[in-house]
């Protein structure tokens, strides 16, 4: 890690899976992806150019690649997937492999976006010890309100400290994903429902995406959420949610 203590957190949110194919993450049928994903992976590649581009101009930044091993057929993560991408990919120009190593990192726990800015919030207390001033989110664009509003609303992180860095798929830009144009504002009603994700309907398609039974509280051990100063609970179910109405140490 840098000498320097970063104070910028960069959270790239994983949509997928790359499977380490030849053509370095540009052929599709590399990829475990969803149906309705189809033709959307070179905007998950923009998306890692994206958070590189941000993790260069800002010496005081780090970057994370955030997103679980949602998928039966591998235990790879989709982090951990783009940061293989990123790698196999000489970083696309934007930085040196000693750059990368020392700044780049993988959060492999979330299962949805909510998830995706927590779990990277605490994986960056671990590394570091202390929480970021700063937040850069890197996903697509329309999910902008969900993201920044709505998730880092909820968690109590400062808007005025929150960039986002959106990329559409090209079925958003045209308009001929229907599906996903629908959805949007269906998503955004659901998460301002309820912020935390903790009832059924949110929290069991966290379920569904985790083939492998990946542990969804925020820390390893009740020693680590004591000293970190994090004001949560955890569920019969194994999830752990933040108490609503409490500060929260990266406030």
């Amino acid at each position: 890690m840098s000498s320097k203590q970063p104070e910028h957190l960069i959270i790239v949110c994983c949509h997928g899976i790359w499977l380490d194919d030849p053509t370095r993450g540009h052929d599709e049928n590399e990829w475990l992806i969803a149906g309705f994903q189809k033709g959307e992976t070179p905007t998950f590649i923009e998306h890692i150019k994206a958070g590189l581009r941000v993790l260069k101009r800002d010496p005081t930044s780090v970057l994370m690649f955030s997103g679980g091993p949602t998928r039966k057929e591998t235990r790879l993560s989709e982090a951990r997937s783009y940061a293989n991408i990123a790698s196999a990919n000489a970083y696309f120009g934007i930085l040196s492999e000693a750059e990368a190593i020392e700044r780049i990192s993988c959060e492999e726990r979330a299962l949805d976006s909510y998830y995706n800015v927590l779990f990277s919030l605490v994986k960056f207390w671990y590394d570091y010890g202390t929480w970021p001033k700063k937040l850069t989110i890197v996903s697509h664009a329309f999910k902008r309100e969900r993201l920044v509003d709505c998730h880092c609303g909820a968690i109590g992180f400062s808007l005025d400290r929150v960039d986002f860095v959106g990329v559409d798929p090209p079925g958003m830009i045209d308009g001929t994903n229907e599906a996903a144009i629908k959805g949007i504002v269906e998503a955004v009603t659901q998460w301002k429902d309820d912020p935390h994700g903790k009832g059924e309907l949110l929290s069991s398609k966290r379920r569904k995406r985790n083939p492998w039974d990946i542990s969804q509280t925020l820390f390893a051990k009740e020693d680590d959420r004591i000293r970190s100063g994090v004001q949560s609970s955890t569920t019969t179910e194994g999830e752990e949610y933040l108490l609503e109405g409490f500060c929260q140490p990266w406030s």
